[in-house]
């Protein structure tokens, strides 16, 4: 009846610093930190249209979910729970990517890649399509179960089921599936698409209800005028918008994540 929601091991070597932090911010969307940067598209363009020579389609997002299973697996302790005020390291590097099942611009869902640091861009690719065409098509969709549940709520109890669907999960780490929760619904990190909105950038908020400590919102790949070795050139850039927990990561891991996905942004072979 009852499983473990995530693999989990203790996070060992604690830092004075790490402790402050845990004790200072609460949760994560008092110790947000928000950034942005327009990476090179060269890289991508190559892989895309490759891609596109083979009969295959690649988007900028999927490329961006590996960078983020890339960086997140550089830098393991923020691929981490935080527990009665301690923190726990995940075994897996899983990405979750967020799915518009319909037109209407209500409803959302959203499907896990799971160890998505070790699957290449065609497995990846494969499996985000075939995943979204069954949420699409009704045929499998993890979070239906629990969006029916909520859309039969009244507002002012939504709040309390998913706090408690967070201390259930997370806290205690058990996993029920009579409540129809999907097991470990958000993964290591998170990656929504506003580029296929049109929209070329804006920062994303963190969950309050699930402890999902990065999100990234990759935005429209645009031309902008940058500066190449002392002159002003146009060059195709992909905005990719961060949002992180600080009690998690500071300014040194923040740099070795960045550090990982601009090199895999620059050469996603």
């Amino acid at each position: 009846m009852f499983r473990k929601n995530i693999q989990l091991k203790p996070y060992r070597g604690m830092s004075p610093w790490r402790k402050v932090a845990l004790a200072t911010w609460r949760n994560s969307e008092e110790a947000s930190v928000y950034g942005w940067v327009d990476f090179d598209s060269s890289g991508m363009r190559v892989v895309m249209e490759r891609f596109k020579a083979e009969g295959k389609s690649l988007s900028p997002t999927t490329i961006a979910a590996k960078g983020l299973a890339t960086a997140i697996a550089s830098y393991p302790r923020i691929n981490s729970v935080i527990r009665f005020g301690r923190i726990y390291e995940r075994r897996d590097v899983d990405i979750f990517l967020q799915v518009a099942p319909d037109d209407s611009g209500e409803n959302l869902s959203g499907m896990v890649v799971r160890q998505c640091d070790q699957k290449s861009l065609e497995e990846i690719s494969e499996e985000i399509r075939d995943k979204v065409s069954k949420i699409k098509s009704g045929k499998k969709d993890d979070f239906a179960k629990v969006t029916k549940t909520l859309s039969m709520s009244p507002t002012f109890l939504i709040g309390w089921i998913l706090r408690l669907m967070k201390f259930l999960n997370y806290t205690l780490n058990i996993w029920i599936p009579a409540l129809g929760t999907p097991r470990d619904a958000f993964g290591s990190g998170m990656v929504t698409s506003l580029g296929m909105m049109g929209i070329q950038r804006g920062l994303a908020p963190m969950l309050p209800f699930y402890p999902c400590p990065i999100i990234i919102a990759v935005g429209k790949l645009e031309d902008k005028a940058v500066v190449v070795n002392a002159e002003v050139v146009v060059q195709e850039v992909l905005p990719i918008c961060v949002t992180f927990d600080h009690r998690l990561v500071d300014g040194v891991g923040a740099a070795k994540m960045f550090k990982a996905l601009s090199e895999y942004i620059a050469n996603p072979t």
